[in-house]
């Protein structure tokens, strides 16, 4: 959806050059990259474009790769697009200059309130700087923002991790001082720690009232049975989380086992 934030980054980009070509992706792009939950259709978001009156030209963007041909086609000196995506863009620096525009922190969610949509906001509870992959996905889905982390203390994994760090390697709002204030700033909760931490602080978590996705497993089953009805019984949602890493290596385990049997 477009909201405040992209009127602002239009603002910044128009101040680039003496015309601006603003790219809108089509629906069927979008489903096919794997994009979630698109609130407006294309229609809608191209008209939302005009009216911010930026825009000297706009363009639908149908295909991986379009914009190499469209930078050749239209003769485009600089590409510009949010910093959230900071580096992805870099090979089209063969082909003009590449700025990468800082996103203003927090618009989105004051305009999807105001607009009386239902913002989900997630908080990490973590004691490694890796994210699990949780923060790249969750540009794939509109709504919801990854708001920021805490660290339990005495819990981290190497001296360099921190809420602060974490926070700025992933370029979140916040680096939590407090679990309790983690909890009560977000809506789901997502618990990215070792095994042996991860039932408290999913409990913790369901017990403040937000809902809850763990990575997986936990040391036995039963915690995450446990798990599962205190949350059916508070009316709230706790989802597994498996790391891509935990997959992996429950397949090269399997894998093993059976070469093993040949």
């Amino acid at each position: 959806m477009f909201h405040e934030g992209h009127r602002r980054l239009l603002e910044r980009a128009r101040a680039l050059g003496d015309y601006l070509i603003v790219g809108v992706t089509s629906d069927t792009y979008d489903r096919e990259r794997g994009k979630l939950n698109v609130r407006d259709s294309v229609g809608t978001r191209i008209e939302s474009v005009r009216e911010s009156g930026f825009a000297d030209e706009i363009i639908i963007e149908e295909y991986l790769g379009q914009k190499v041909s469209d930078i050749a086609r239209l003769g485009v000196d600089i590409f510009a697009i949010g910093s959230d995506w900071e580096g992805k863009f870099d090979y089209l620096s063969k082909y003009c200059e590449v700025v990468y525009l800082e996103r203003t922190k927090g618009i989105s969610s004051t305009e999807l309130r105001n607009e009386g949509a239902k913002l989900l906001r997630i908080g990490i509870v973590s004691d490694t700087l890796d994210d699990g992959g949780i923060c790249a996905q969750s540009h794939f889905v509109s709504g919801i923002e990854i708001s920021g982390v805490f660290f339990p203390v005495n819990e981290t994994e190497g001296d360099d991790a921190s809420s602060e760090a974490f926070r700025r390697k992933y370029d979140l709002q916040k680096a939590f001082d407090s679990e309790a204030g983690l909890f009560e700033w977000n809506n789901i909760v997502y618990v990215h720690t070792r095994i042996n931490n991860r039932f408290r602080c999913a409990k913790a978590a369901l017990a403040a009232g937000c809902n809850v996705v763990c990575d997986m497993p936990m040391d036995d089953s039963k915690e995450a049975e446990e798990i599962k009805e205190i949350a059916k019984g508070r009316g709230l949602t706790f989802v597994e989380y498996t790391p891509i890493s935990y997959l992996l290596s429950e397949v090269t385990l399997t894998i093993s086992k059976q070469e093993g049997q040949r």
